[in-house]
């Protein structure tokens, strides 16, 4: 599924005419030269209109088989990794890019080798690694030659721009946005114009210059109009949430309603677009005070994510199901709602993280660059939160460790911790402060649980630690010692007068037949008792 958790969209560009790639005059591509000028211009293809690029990617495919040529090859190769990639198939994508950027490099190719680089920043990007994506946004900017088109230089300088905000160089950022707008502006390219605004727009949204903000909606509406380039539901959504954000509610809802209510509006690249933008009409008409109004949108909006699985946008409209019901006077609902609201957030954010995990893997797993590679499984076996080991790596340590136990008679202690109230931290303070309880509970119990001790989060606010070669009275031990260190450190700052607090249960095992289930169900157990008996202790017998 293509990627929609972003506002910065781009603007999908008027369809070129693939003609030339029909099955009756695909044939005239017998020259390289040819065919490499094809290729220049659909490169950049995906980026403005994923659908116009997927059937003529996949000629060109056949065309550079048929030339015989490598370099052709794979730099058709290359372009249908990125069609991959924007359709949702990122494993699969970022597979091909390295393998790609492999060849680049080993035959010095510098203009495939920027080309992959430049790819490998939108995959880094899609698995919210901002750092990795602006080390590759900027080697292919470095690697890209001086001849290339002013639309793929744009390209690459857009990436660029896009990598520096989401790593917080916002000055950075505005230079290399402002250079899209001179090549967009110098060239004629009125869709590029568009991106380097929406993208700049939304990044005075989240920077909080509103003033800044609302000038770049008119730039963009003026350019719009002056071209006759019809913005796209995306770009509209963005203005939207800009006029919400303006106190212009009546505003943004008039942007969006013809996209919405007139099918003849849409584009088919838009269609997954409506749930989003209904989603901001709901919140403005609820502003309004429309609230039936915005009830018929929202059911709307959520009938269309049921369909098609967009669970990021079915978690929104638990929360504005929420302030609908509080607007509308019922309370009781209002709270129901907001309690789904959060139990399926942190379920959607424990989810997207194990699913970067698998993509991780399943790229890096299978490098013949054991450097690399053993750095990206490493990664796949961290919580990417808290940095601790996570539950995969954690049910392989345990098998380990109980087969050594049995083979020696050594004993293993065992420990499952879970923080008490803990989503009365979340609930009342934010999900945000609630992942900065997190990180430093991961810090507490790494430092009380020294070696040979390993330390895990099993998800959510629950932690298991193993204690190799430690007998019962050991474990307990160091089991009063982790909730003695969570219990005293100074949260204040953070939870201000909340306490964070921890129920631990405990098991020891002595060699036997007792397997990884049995052992987690015990101390599990233990744990229960712990939290039955008033929280904020260690239960290590039944």
């Amino acid at each position: 599924m293509p990627d929609h958790q972003s506002y910065k969209k781009s603007a999908q560009f008027k369809q070129p005419d693939w003609g030339l790639l029909d099955s009756e005059s695909a044939a005239q591509f017998s020259s390289p030269e040819q065919f490499g000028r094809l290729l220049d211009v659909l490169e950049i293809q995906p980026y403005r209109d994923i659908n116009s690029a997927i059937v003529p990617v996949q000629q060109a495919l056949g065309i550079a088989s048929r030339l015989g040529q490598e370099t052709l090859a794979q730099r058709a190769r290359l372009i249908h990794a990125d069609v991959l990639g924007r359709q949702g198939q990122i494993a699969e994508s970022g597979r091909l890019i390295r393998e790609i950027n492999a060849w680049a490099s080993d035959n010095d190719h510098a203009h495939i080798l920027a080309r992959s680089h430049r790819l490998l920043s939108g995959f880094f990007r899609r698995l919210g690694d901002p750092s990795s994506s602006l080390e590759h946004a900027l080697r292919g900017l470095k690697h890209l030659p001086s001849g290339v088109s002013p639309a793929t230089r744009a390209d690459h300088l857009m990436m660029l721009a896009l990598a520096l905000d989401e790593s917080g160089s916002y000055d950075d950022a505005k230079q290399r946005f402002d250079e899209v707008l001179r090549i967009a502006k110098a060239t004629g390219d009125v869709q590029f114009e568009l991106y380097a605004l929406n993208n700049m727009a939304f990044t005075y949204y989240e920077l909080g210059d509103l003033e800044k903000a609302a000038e770049l909606i008119a730039q963009i509406r003026e350019l719009s109009e002056r071209h006759d380039f019809p913005l796209i539901a995306m770009q509209l959504d963005t203005i939207a949430k800009g006029e919400i954000l303006l106190g212009r509610p009546d505003e943004a809802e008039r942007t969006l309603l013809p996209v919405i209510t007139d099918p003849s509006e849409r584009r088919l690249s838009e269609l997954a677009s409506l749930p989003e933008c209904m989603l901001t009409v709901a919140q403005a008409q609820l502003l309004q005070g429309k609230l039936d109004e915005a009830q018929s949108m929202l059911e709307e909006a959520k009938h269309l994510c049921d369909d098609h699985g967009l669970s990021g946008l079915s978690v929104q409209a638990r929360l504005r199901q929420a302030e609908l019901h509080a607007a509308a006077g019922r309370y009781k609902e209002a709270y129901e709602e907001h309690r789904l609201f959060h139990a399926e957030a942190e379920a959607l954010r424990s989810a997207e993280r194990e699913a970067k995990s698998h993509i991780f893997q399943a790229v890096f797993e299978a490098e013949e660059a054991r450097k690399s590679s053993e750095h990206f499984r490493e990664m796949s076996l961290r919580d990417p939160l808290t940095g601790l080991r996570n539950r995969r790596f954690i049910d392989d340590r345990i098998d380990e460790l109980l087969e050594q136990t049995r083979e020696t008679g050594e004993p293993l202690t065992l420990a499952i911790i879970d923080l008490d109230f803990f989503k009365r931290i979340n609930d009342t303070l934010s999900h945000v402060v609630g992942d900065t309880v997190l990180i430093n509970v991961a810090k507490i119990l790494s430092v009380a649980a020294a070696e040979p001790a390993a330390v895990a989060r099993m998800g959510g606010e629950e932690f298991v630690a193993l204690f190799p070669r430690t007998d019962a009275k050991q474990g307990l031990e160091l089991a009063n010692r982790m909730c003695r260190a969570i219990r005293g450190a100074d949260w204040s700052p953070i939870t201000g007068t909340l306490p964070v607090t921890a129920s631990i249960g405990v098991h020891t095992v002595y060699g036997g037949s007792i397997g990884r289930t049995e052992l987690l169900g015990i101390a599990d157990r233990r744990l229960y008792i712990a939290k039955r008996a008033g929280k904020d202790q260690v239960v290590a017998e039944g």
